[in-house]
C-alpha cells in the first residue's frame, strides 16, 4: 500500500509540475510571386508563367506532453502573354502570402494573409493581353490528444483577364484579391 501511494504522488507531482510546458513553436511562412510583360512597339510577342509550391511544416513531441504540429501549404501559379503590333501593351501580375503559427503551453495563435493583383493595359496599336493566377493555401496546427486544439484555414481563388483592342483604342483592366484569417485559442 504504502509504494502504491508514493508511485501515485510522485506521478501526481510529476503531471501537475507541467512536465510539458516546454513545448514552444513558432512557424513563419513568406511568399511573393511577380511576374511582368511590356511590349514597347514593334511586332512582337511575349509570355510568362511561373508554377511554385511550399510545403512548410512542424512537429513536436516530447516525453511527458501532448504532441503538437504546424504546417503551411500553397500552390500558385502565374500566367501571363501580351501580343502588340506599333502599340504598348503590358501585363503586371502580384502575389503575396503570409502565414504565422505559434503555440505554446494552453494557447495557439495563428493568421494567414493572402493579397493577388493583376492589371493589363493597352494603348496606341493593335494588342491584346492575357492573365491568369491560381492560389490554393492551406495552413493549420494542433495540439493533443490529451488537451485538443486545432486551428485550420484555407483560401482558393482564382483571377483571369483578358484585353485586346484595334489601334487608336486603349484599355485598363486590374483586378484584385485580399484575404485575412486569425485565430486563436486559449486553456483559462
Amino acid at each position: 500500500m504504502a509504494k502504491r501511494m508514493a508511485a501515485s504522488m510522485i506521478l501526481a507531482l510529476w503531471v501537475g509540475s507541467g512536465a510539458w510546458a516546454d513545448l514552444n513553436q513558432e512557424q513563419l511562412t513568406g511568399i511573393g510571386l511577380t511576374n511582368a510583360i511590356a511590349l514597347l512597339g514593334g511586332d512582337q510577342a511575349a509570355s510568362s508563367m511561373q508554377n511554385l509550391v511550399v510545403d512548410n511544416a512542424q512537429a513536436a513531441e516530447n516525453l511527458c506532453g501532448p504532441p503538437s504540429t504546424e504546417h503551411l501549404f500553397a500552390a500558385v501559379g502565374q500566367s501571363g502573354s501580351a501580343d502588340g503590333s506599333c502599340g504598348l501593351v503590358d501585363v503586371i501580375q502580384g502575389l503575396g502570402i503570409d502565414g504565422l503559427q505559434r503555440q505554446k503551453p494552453g494557447e495557439q495563435v495563428q493568421t494567414l494573409g493572402v493579397v493577388v493583383g493583376q492589371s493589363l493595359g493597352k494603348a496606341v496599336g493593335l494588342g491584346a493581353a492575357q492573365a491568369v493566377q491560381t492560389l490554393v493555401v492551406d495552413e493549420g496546427q494542433s495540439i493533443g490528444p490529451i488537451c485538443l486544439m486545432d486551428e485550420y484555414a484555407t483560401v482558393m481563388g482564382m483571377q483571369s483577364a483578358e484585353t485586346f483592342g484595334q489601334p487608336g483604342a486603349t484599355s485598363v483592366v486590374d483586378g484584385s484579391m485580399a484575404v485575412s484569417t486569425g485565430q486563436s485559442q486559449a486553456f483559462l
